[in-house]
């Protein structure tokens, strides 16, 4: 299983939590053996103005993985050719019918966002050129919802997914329900063994 360091930009700050403290790239983790460092950009999701000359600086030394809400597919190209090795749409700011034209110019990953509380229709729906899913529900949505845990662990069968999660301790439940990876705020991230959750 995958642990992915995952870091924030808020008004054009980097953040290892959401409520973290600002950090200097030289603070992200070294990426010698090609590691993924998953970028969810505040300032791209909800304002539309994608960090586009953070990701050139950070893709120089670490391999990309961008989670910025493109709007539209000129977006995608922007953030590919920021230095995007993977992205992330989201259903309600994306057309998904238009991710078969990603695969047409790039060949990097594309995971859809999806949200086991207002989007499940995505997870069963993906068009093709989709590589997999991100669920950024936490552990006590999953766990406490018998519902939600079955069709994850469903979903996790037909697609590669990666949940995010603030807690280095619930990474085994994570992996007991079938995920490819998770998602860890980078302030956590730091303080785990990763080779305790290799396969």
């Amino acid at each position: 299983m995958d642990i992915v360091p995952l870091i924030y930009i808020k008004n054009r700050k980097l953040l290892g939590a959401v409520e973290g403290k600002t950090l200097s790239i030289n603070e992200l983790p070294e990426s010698s053996d090609g590691e993924t460092v998953y970028v969810k950009d505040f300032d791209g999701i909800e304002k539309n103005v994608p960090n586009l000359n953070i990701y050139q600086k950070l893709s120089d030394k670490h391999n990309m993985w961008i989670d910025a809400g493109p709007r539209t597919f000129g977006d995608v190209v922007d953030i590919v050719m920021a230095g995007a090795n993977r992205i992330t749409i989201t259903g309600n700011l994306f057309p998904m019918k238009d991710v078969p034209n990603i695969k047409e110019v790039t060949d990097s990953m594309v995971y859809a966002n999806a949200d086991f509380e207002k989007e499940l229709d995505i997870a069963f729906a993906l068009p093709p050129g989709v590589d997999g899913l991100v669920v950024f529900n936490d552990k006590n949505q999953i766990g406490l919802d018998f519902k939600a845990g079955e069709l994850l662990k469903a979903i996790c069968i037909k697609y590669k997914v990666y949940a995010s999660e603030v807690d280095e301790n619930n990474i085994s439940y994570w992996k007991n329900m079938g995920v490819a990876g998770v998602l860890l705020d980078l302030e956590r991230f730091k303080l785990v063994n990763k080779d305790d959750f290799r396969s």
